[in-house]
């Protein structure tokens, strides 16, 4: 197939949908990519991806127009989100490629880069939102800020009438957790959506090996760009790591993430025990040397990266129910589940205390994700979503697909009875 791929970023690490599926899905079909790359390091980032992308072709945004349009986005029904990125040159990109690359099939990531689609288009459109931004606002409203929660509402009114018109205006919808496909069904029962999961470099994030996990050591991973993270660790730091500090005084928590030390000083957090990394080039050494990873999210939609990757790496996690998503695993069997902040502090606490019950939990936890949600088998999920997009066959086709590695993965929870 000759696939447009659409995005408004630049592909990286931190970006982990893309920048996974891309190498994987072009090894077997030619790829033209459009991206929004605006800086060197854009342009030093998109250098990396030359070996699996046939052509590069680029646009900005004007970012010192964004909060004017935003603002007049206001009375009208075009969220803020996708009123902030509009890219004339983005627009001329994609028909040029559109025109010179004759594309089977066109992958957009994200809702706000539909609008680079021009709309005459016949060419086949598959959109990734990756999570429901109609869910993910709606959460915003009950745990965020006071001024998160104001702009969760207005978000929240614009995507719950524009995402079910956006669903239905393409040929298959995709996202990453069942919940947020099915609170999308509600909105664009007729719409055809389809469900492809996160998933982890199983290769990258390998299975820690004896002596490297260090005695007492948590850890946390995420993009301090994105708000449910920093409320994250907010929540973690103020309402949980006191309590742990209280019955294991020797624990110590380590944060990492684009943004994270600029973000923690600027809460001026004064907590003994704490190391924090921006990006690093491998957060596996990292991750192996805790005893437990946690994942305290409040805030969010979809299946959260930092789950998989503890799995595959083999250090047990304690995580709420909005950080575990809808990943068809099990509390006390692949991980500890806890909403309350008392419960979840008593579980951070419960591991650190007795290691073989934690390794117990992760060596089952490991050998779920390795079965299902390795980055090889996903990338397949997603050729055939594409695949039937380009030669009309029905999305069906595509979910009972999925339905294979859900399989397998809910085998591994059976496995623990």
């Amino acid at each position: 197939m000759r696939i447009l791929w659409i995005l408004p970023f630049v592909p990286w690490p931190v970006k982990v949908r893309s920048f996974n599926l891309l190498p994987r899905i072009s090894q077997r079909h030619d790829i033209n990519l459009v991206c929004v790359a605006s800086s060197e390091e854009d342009f030093a980032r998109l250098g990396r991806l030359r070996d699996c992308c046939d052509s590069i072709r680029t646009g900005t945004y004007d970012r010192t127009g964004a909060l004017a349009r935003c603002l007049m986005s206001l009375p009208t029904r075009t969220p803020l989100r996708i009123a902030y990125v509009a890219s004339s040159s983005m627009r001329q990109a994609v028909a040029q490629s559109i025109a010179e690359k004759r594309p089977d099939v066109i992958y957009v990531e994200r809702w706000r880069a539909l609008q680079y689609v021009p709309p005459e288009t016949r060419i086949p459109v598959v959109c990734d939102p990756t999570d429901s931004m109609s869910l993910y606002n709606e959460r915003l409203m009950r745990a965020g800020r006071s001024w998160e929660r104001a702009l969760g509402l207005v978000e929240y009114l614009k995507f719950r009438r524009t995402e079910p018109v956006l669903a239905r205006t393409v040929a298959a919808a995709v996202f990453c957790s069942q919940a947020d496909l099915d609170f999308v069904r509600r909105l664009a029962p007729d719409a055809n959506l389809v469900q492809v999961p996160n998933g982890v470099d199983c290769d990258a994030f390998s299975l820690k090996r004896m002596g490297e996990e260090q005695f007492a050591e948590i850890f946390f991973s995420g993009n301090f760009l994105y708000s449910p993270n920093r409320d994250a660790v907010r929540h973690f730091l103020k309402d949980i790591f006191p309590r742990v500090k209280r019955k294991v005084p020797e624990a110590t928590l380590t944060i990492v993430g684009n943004g994270a030390v600029k973000f923690i000083a600027a809460e001026a957090w004064h907590v003994a025990g704490i190391r924090v990394f921006d990006f690093v080039p491998e957060l596996r050494p990292h991750l192996a040397r805790a005893s437990v990873a946690v994942a305290p999210l409040r805030v969010g939609a979809g299946v959260s990266n930092k789950l998989l990757e503890a799995f595959a790496v083999g250090t047990t996690i304690v995580s709420t129910r909005i950080g575990c998503g809808d990943l068809p695993c099990r509390d006390g069997e692949h991980l500890f589940l806890a909403d309350d902040p008392v419960l979840f502090a008593e579980r951070v606490v419960r591991l650190l205390e007795n290691p073989p019950l934690g390794h117990a939990i992760a060596a089952r936890a490991q050998a779920f994700v390795r079965a299902a949600y390795d980055w090889h088998i996903v990338a397949r999920l997603m050729e055939e979503v594409l695949h039937n997009a380009a030669f009309g066959k029905p999305c069906e086709a595509a979910t009972s697909v999925i339905a294979e590695p859900a399989a397998k993965a809910r085998a591994f929870a059976a496995a623990a009875d």
